[in-house]
């Protein structure tokens, strides 16, 4: 009986001591991260798109690089200096003799400028119109498609700035699309080659709230006598319809106005 009242004190202590290191090897409760009885949720893991910046993202000239050591001087020949070589003539712009793509639908023209395009009625809807500017809202997709004319004292390069202070005013955060599959390829207007580039952002409505993704198209060119803008709007570019984008297809149907503008001559 002694051996047995031993054996069972030995084992009573056993499991008493286990139960120490398990109590004492238990992590702590966890604390609450909000006070208790009130609702909260955690704090955001990205900054708010409200403080992306509004200003028009132009990126500064290369500086010029400068060679690794100076450049001895080459010493002047006898007589009068040589001059030095003459500077390039500027290239004008190559147009083409192609007649302008005719859909089938409707036209329009300026009553004063003289340039007009033609677009499909069944997919476009002519929303704003002026002696210099078109707006042609693609409903399905909730697109637009402005063309805007000024005169040809402005470059085209210039005539793309314009229309990005433009685009900052309904766009944060805007950053160039380098997107391969978004890429324009011989930007041009009614055959005359020009200047274009592809961005993205997010749109925003009239009181300046964040409302979807965006994707922008500029494309500008002049004949010498107007300067042209096309900019292609487009709410949730990379939505898809089948195989292609919604950005690929407004952009395709665009394309058509593109190919059928008129230059036209002055009235």
């Amino acid at each position: 009986m002694a051996i047995v009242a031993a054996f069972v004190g030995i084992l009573v202590l056993i499991v008493a001591v286990a139960g120490v290191v398990i109590l004492l090897s238990q992590p702590p409760a966890p604390v609450a991260p909000c006070e208790p009885g009130r609702p909260c949720a955690p704090g955001p893991s990205l900054p708010p798109v409200a403080a992306a910046t509004l200003s028009p993202q132009v990126s500064s000239p290369p500086a010029t690089p400068q060679p690794a050591t100076p450049v001895p001087g080459t010493p002047a020949a006898s007589g009068a200096p040589t001059a030095p070589p003459p500077s390039p003539s500027p290239v004008e712009t190559p147009t083409s003799n192609a007649p302008p793509v005719v859909l089938g639908g409707s036209s329009w023209r300026s009553a004063t400028i003289g340039y007009g395009f033609e677009f499909d009625a069944r997919l476009f809807q002519l929303s704003q119109s002026t002696d210099n500017l078109a707006v042609l809202g693609l409903p399905f997709f909730d697109a637009q498609v402005v063309i805007q004319a000024t005169g040809g004292d402005v470059t085209p390069a210039a005539m793309l700035e314009r229309q990005l202070a433009v685009i900052d005013g309904f766009m944060i955060g805007r950053t160039e699309d380098t997107d391969d599959y978004d890429a324009l390829l011989g930007p041009s207007i009614g055959y005359v080659s020009g200047e274009g580039a592809v961005y993205s952002g997010i749109l925003t409505t009239s009181d300046g709230t964040p409302s979807a993704p965006g994707g922008v198209t500029i494309m500008t060119s002049t004949d010498g006598r107007i300067t042209v803008a096309v900019v292609v709007i487009v709410p949730e570019p990379d939505s898809l319809f089948g195989s292609d984008t919604a950005q690929f297809i407004v952009r395709t149907a665009a394309d058509d106005i593109v190919k059928s503008f008129d230059w036209g001559s002055a009235p």
